[in-house]
């Protein structure tokens, strides 16, 4: 059988709500797990409070994993050594395994679009090396698998 573990990322960065939204359902993602220390924006559509209500009215749930947040006072490659960035990771993976079973497609959300430009890619390679296929979305109707 093949593998159907697949997890795929977003940013936001310049985007209206509604354009982030839609690169949200037009690859059919049901589960959005920001990435962001602290789940603020100055645009305010983009705060975990706006998301927690704006995503689910469009069938998506929002989850905040903080653990794997990259504001810190160190570098995101040493704080990828903490216990904490650890447990972070070791939930995502749960999470990820538990929804492949059921084709139920996950994206890490984050502020900067460019996944090069963020500490997603990180998260992303680590997965990659766990097996799991990443996929990058970045403008509407693209997707990339590779930096």
């Amino acid at each position: 059988m093949e593998d159907r573990r697949i997890c795929y990322t977003i940013g936001y960065g310049n985007s209206i709500f509604n354009e982030f939204l839609n690169r949200l359902l037009d690859n059919s993602i049901k589960i959005v797990v920001d990435v962001r220390s602290y789940p603020q924006s100055q645009r305010p559509e983009f705060n975990a409070e706006s998301l927690k209500v704006k995503l689910p009215e469009n069938e998506i749930i929002y989850c905040h994993y903080p653990l794997l947040g990259g504001m810190g006072k160190r570098s995101y490659i040493e704080y990828m050594k903490s216990a904490d960035f650890r447990k972070g990771f070791a939930d995502l993976l749960y999470h990820i395994d538990r929804n492949a079973e059921n084709g139920t497609k996950i994206a890490l959300m984050c502020a900067e679009k460019n996944p090069r430009n963020c500490h997603r890619r990180h998260i992303a390679e680590k997965l990659e090396k766990e097996g799991i296929k990443v996929i990058h979305l970045t403008e509407p109707g693209q997707a990339s698998l590779t930096f």
